[in-house]
């Protein structure tokens, strides 16, 4: 009686795996590869698009002067 539940197990192995083999091997066709569009260009906010780049050069000039002496002073120094 003991070795008939033992089998159970493996006589419901044996009638799942034709399922299962079956399932495996019915394949549908693979799927066609996704194409990839270009981003669009979002429009700049009226606020951004009326700044003045003009308004900014001194403040730009004045960050790449002190980049040069910062550059120049470092020259110097010893890397670690």
């Amino acid at each position: 009686m003991s070795m008939n539940s033992a089998s159970r197990p493996s006589k419901l192995a044996a009638l799942l795996m034709p399922i299962a083999l079956s399932a495996c091997a019915a394949s549908s066709p693979p799927a066609p590869p996704v194409i990839a569009k270009r981003p669009e260009a979002t429009p700049l906010p009226a606020s951004v698009s009326r700044i003045d780049p003009k308004s900014s050069e001194l403040l730009l000039q004045k960050v790449d002067n002190y980049l040069l002496k910062l550059d120049a002073l470092s020259l110097g120094e010893t890397p670690r």
